[in-house]
């Protein structure tokens, strides 16, 4: 917060608001000492709104957090948010938000990892990090105090994905011609869950053979940025003979409306655990198979984390060690004019 002089004669204050974006007021004052008058006075209003909600308690802000939530995120997001949100107050009750101290939140992630898992723990403090700095541009705190918290760090651990036999052995046990041609989508683009099951017909481009996945009113893709899956030549005659048909805006659907993510996934489950598969194959992990099997056949990590819209090459590394023998054709490559003694 400070003041300048503007070539008016005018002095104007310039402060944060509750988004942390910088503002000005005129102090309406030509001289500094009334312009710092009018500071004092600014400073003094602000206090007294900041009392106002000083014991916003942590059980309000979450209700309110939440509401926001249901209006910015995907349902998932939201279900995230909401159980971080009631296991932290399981934890440490229902103190005001701005007495959380340090020490309460390490113990509740400590406790996250001997209950659960140090995932679990990264969940809640990714989710309860990013909720406490709402609360910040809110003005309920000063500070996020999860931001002065190192992130749990979980063990590394590879993606799970399907052989191409496992795969197959999974095709042949699914009757249902609609669920089959949603999974075979599923492994040949790398679509997650949520994106496959609000795909629309208008995102699907069958002339320059890709598939569009944007932002809608109703689904936000996880890095809120939009991309263009190619479509290979085996996908497109489905989804061709699939558009002959189509009685519905959405490509897959039931009933004339998209599938609920949820019952995919116990639907899939349920296909996995018929044939005998490893119960750590999820939906998911055809997303992963698609990710793998490129890697494996020489495409390079940049343009697998295009593909899978990824916010950072760095996100994509999980899949490095699937590139072995490519890397020994790349260095190769380098072939020096010496003699061998």
């Amino acid at each position: 917060m400070f003041i300048s002089k503007r070539s008016n004669g005018v002095y104007y204050l310039w402060y944060e608001d509750e988004n942390g974006t910088k503002r000005k007021i005129s102090t309406k004052c030509r001289r500094k000492s009334d312009a710092l008058k009018f500071v004092n006075e600014f400073k003094n209003r602000e206090r007294e709104r900041v009392k106002k909600i000083k014991n916003v308690s942590l059980s309000k802000f979450k209700n309110e957090f939440l509401e926001y939530s249901r209006h910015n995120h995907t349902q998932s997001t939201q279900k995230h948010f909401e159980s971080a949100f009631n296991e932290f107050i399981r934890h440490i009750g229902d103190p005001p938000l701005n007495s959380i101290s340090y020490k309460q939140i390490e113990t509740f992630l400590s406790a996250k990892r001997t209950e659960a898992s140090a995932w679990t723990a990264r969940r809640c403090y990714i989710a309860l990090s990013s909720a406490f700095e709402t609360a910040r541009k809110w003005r309920y705190i000063r500070e996020n105090i999860f931001r002065q918290i190192q992130r749990p760090k979980p063990p590394e651990q590879r993606p799970v994905f399907f052989a191409k036999e496992q795969f197959k052995q999974l095709l042949d046990a699914v009757d249902n011609k609609d669920f089959r041609e949603l999974i075979i989508t599923a492994v040949s683009t790398g679509l997650r869950l949520a994106e496959l099951t609000n795909l629309e017909w208008q995102d699907v481009d069958l002339i320059r053979r890709i598939i569009n996945v944007v932002n809608t009113s109703e689904h936000t893709t996880k890095n809120k940025k939009s991309r263009s899956i190619p479509i290979s030549e085996q996908l497109y005659r489905i989804l061709a003979q699939r558009k002959e048909r189509r009685v519905c805006r959405y490509v897959f659907h039931r009933n004339l409306r998209k599938y609920n993510d949820m019952h995919v996934s116990k639907r899939f489950k349920k296909y996995i655990r018929a044939v005998g598969l490893s119960d750590e194959l999820k939906f998911h992990s055809l997303r992963h198979s698609f990710a793998s099997w490129l890697v494996m056949n020489g495409t390079s990590i940049y343009e697998v984390s295009k593909l899978l819209g990824h916010s950072s090459v760095s996100v994509t590394m999980i899949y490095a060690h699937l590139l072995p023998e490519t890397r020994h054709d790349t260095v190769n490559k380098i072939v020096l004019e010496v003699s061998d003694e």
